[in-house]
């Protein structure tokens, strides 16, 4: 394999494959050559602001509206509740009660859902749950009178360990639907399966909604749902208005990693993981599987600054926050506080600090309006003016 060479985005590699979707590389596989990107050190320089809260909640890991229904808010709680809640996030009913059926590990459970992109014309929501056994299912229900009913298991995939699940799901612009895949657990992937185009783990799935088969395009002939390797447990992701993909990984025992990738380089796209850790050389005995562009991390966080398992939210297109619009916000879970970066060049700016301190941060959302909601352990929060 040959032929490294910088994209012109600046913020990946673009790997040229001796074959597409080939087996693991073997020794003397070319590796990244980008310059190490530092941990920003933040600088407090946005308008005030704080988090105003809206109500308390049992463990919230996902929340927003669904399309074309203004009246309602819906927040997903990790012990398997998906509550309906009115425009200002107060409690109405509950939409699904999957507490029968989720595991209650510390990164199990519940994990996210998402509305169809043509609902309530196609009035299905799709869920991401561990089950009783510990194993992803991602499941859709019909929702009729105001209800989620009749399921329609998609995909299931069995995890050999209780951490690592990821979990997201989300659609991309071709109506086919994302789900995050963490490298199966315990530490330092031991089965190397993110780098294995064969495992369902460490993965970008991308499927079909109708069906739960892998959607058409997806590039590894060894196992035609992955779309995009080599992740250790993506937590979170987002798109802006382009299509550019901004995902958070969560790292291992130095750095998070915040990835920044445009349409063009997402299609089979290799995110390092366990060859490397953010920019850190981490496996040296493991090697890029060829097969699509090698993503380098638009930023990195440390460990030692307070890092530990960093959260990406979305790109604020709100107008209450005019000095944020454009920018994506993230945050980490120990660190507590949320900072915003906005895209450039040569991948992202200065990380900016938000002065606002959210403890236990568990994800982000959106209002009806665009306007941010932020989770914690026990709190959902709208991101606001401050005094």
């Amino acid at each position: 394999m040959r032929g490294l060479r910088r994209a012109a985005a600046g913020f990946v590699l673009l790997l040229l494959p001796a074959c597409s979707g080939g087996a693991t590389a073997g020794p003397g596989t070319a590796q990244p050559t980008a310059t190490p990107t530092p941990t920003p050190s933040p600088s407090s320089t946005a308008p005030p602001l704080a988090l105003e809260e809206l109500g308390a909640f049992s463990s919230p890991v996902w929340v927003g509206p669904a399309p074309g229904d203004p009246a309602h808010l819906y927040l997903a709680e990790r012990g398997g509740a998906v509550l309906t809640l009115d425009a200002q996030g107060q409690r109405e009913g509950v939409l699904l009660d999957l507490g029968d059926e989720v595991s209650d590990g510390n990164e199990q459970g519940l994990l996210s859902i998402a509305f169809d992109p043509s609902y309530p014309r196609v009035p299905k929501v799709y869920v991401d749950y561990t089950d009783r056994n510990g194993d992803t299912r991602v499941v859709a229900y019909t929702v009729a009178g105001g209800r989620a009913v009749r399921p329609q298991l998609l995909l299931t995939v069995a995890q050999p360990y209780p951490n690592h699940n990821g979990g997201l799901l989300l659609f991309d612009r071709a109506g086919m639907l994302l789900v995050a895949l963490g490298d199966g657990g315990n530490a330092g992937d031991p089965e190397n399966r993110a780098q294995d185009p064969a495992s369902f783990l460490g993965k970008l799935l991308r499927i079909d909604p109708r069906t739960g088969n892998p959607a058409r395009g997806n590039p590894y002939p060894q196992n035609r749902y992955v779309w995009a390797l080599g992740l250790r447990n993506p937590w979170r992701f987002s798109f802006d208005a382009q299509g550019v993909l901004y995902l958070g990984d969560a790292g291992q025992n130095r750095v998070e990693e915040l990835d920044v990738v445009p349409p063009e380089l997402q299609r089979g796209a290799n995110y390092g993981w366990s060859v490397y850790e953010g920019d850190d050389r981490f496996k040296q005995d493991q090697q890029f599987t060829p097969g699509g562009p090698v993503v380098v991390p638009a930023t990195t966080f440390a460990h030692d600054a307070g890092w530990c398992s960093i959260t990406v939210g979305p790109v604020y297109t709100g107008r209450v926050l005019p000095s944020l619009r454009g920018a994506l916000v993230l945050g980490d879970y120990c660190k507590g506080r949320l900072v915003a970066v906005r895209r450039s060049g040569r991948g992202v700016g200065p990380v900016v600090d938000l002065d606002v301190r959210a403890e236990g941060l568990q994800g982000f959302g959106v209002d009806h309006r665009g306007e941010l909601l932020v989770l914690t352990v026990d709190r959902l929060s709208r991101l606001v003016p401050g005094a």
